[in-house]
């Protein structure tokens, strides 16, 4: 629902009793704020701040919704700062989408419960940092999307990038962030976990908090019950996975200029008749009823 001035009125009794000691503060910095772009959804504890070109939330509407707000929409704005979001103890999704956010950001750092963080159309360069950062504010992460940044390399919405470069660069996030489950809006398919997983057990490494990871004592039964035929499953699990992704090494294919089969004496595909097409042009038409086909 859309908050109007009559919803949240600044002379409205109950925000009086509740902010009495600042409530002059309060109603300055309440008018200073545009309630058209404003709007609150009880029903889904959901608040959209979008298109008001500040840098930071103000403080009226951090106190009046932090502690019931579960989705948080502030898209389409210049935020810089986001210190206030460590005082709402409920965010679930977070929406930061076209606000120029930069390399510099920093998040906070009590953002344990954020699930979806949605970062599309900003100017995030170095994917390594970005990676360190969100694994470090957001470790609960199962829903990331980077469309729109330079660090995302997207063959759909730049055509100096290939279907194998977003390729890498999906593996490569998926090995940070193991726990994402959709990312750039497509589900994390078993194979792309797969691979990481291969990947890493080559280099003698781990996938830490992987959803599907075995145990440590199941782990180590399952190793002295396989003994030496591990190494040969995991390098048929990573010939597969790479050819499933378009990976691995292909053999170009051999041109002949030959027909596949032959044919028998006397099978023809040819055929004759009587034309039934008769030109009764006054004037030449010139190369008009001639094919590329006969060309």
């Amino acid at each position: 629902m859309l908050l109007t001035q009559l919803e949240i009125a600044v002379g409205n009794p109950t925000l009086k009793r509740k902010y009495s000691g600042d409530y002059g503060a309060l109603k300055k910095k309440m008018e200073a704020i545009n309630w058209n772009k404003i709007m609150y959804i009880p029903q889904e504890e959901k608040l959209i701040y979008f298109d008001q070109k500040t840098y930071r939330l103000p403080e009226a509407i951090v106190t009046m919704y932090a502690d019931r707000v579960q989705h948080l929409d502030l898209s389409h704005n210049k935020l810089s700062s986001f210190d206030a979001l460590e005082r709402f103890p409920y965010l679930v999704e977070l929406v930061l989408d076209n606000n120029y956010l930069t390399d510099e950001i920093i998040f906070p750092a009590q953002l344990n419960n954020v699930k979806l963080l949605s970062l599309n159309n900003n100017k995030f360069k170095n994917l390594d940092l970005l990676l360190t950062k969100l694994s470090l504010c957001f470790p609960e992460l199962e829903y990331l999307s980077l469309l729109g940044n330079p660090a995302c390399p997207c063959h759909l919405l730049n055509l100096k990038y290939t279907e194998y470069d977003y390729q890498k660069y999906r593996l490569y996030i998926i090995r940070h962030l193991p726990k994402l489950r959709i990312l750039d809006g497509q589900r994390v398919k078993k194979m792309e976990r797969d691979f990481v997983r291969c990947q890493l057990e080559n280099y003698g490494e781990t996938l830490d908090n992987d959803p599907n990871a075995v145990s440590g004592s199941a782990k180590q039964q399952q190793q002295q019950t396989n003994g030496t035929r591990k190494s040969n499953t995991l390098k048929h699990l990573y010939t597969t996975v790479s050819s499933g992704l378009g990976l691995g090494r292909k053999n170009p294919p051999v041109y002949s200029p030959l027909p596949e089969t032959l044919r028998e004496v006397g099978d023809h595909r040819g055929a004759y008749g009587r034309c039934r097409y008769r030109y009764v042009g006054a004037q030449s038409e010139g190369n008009r009823f001639i094919l590329n086909n006969d060309l």
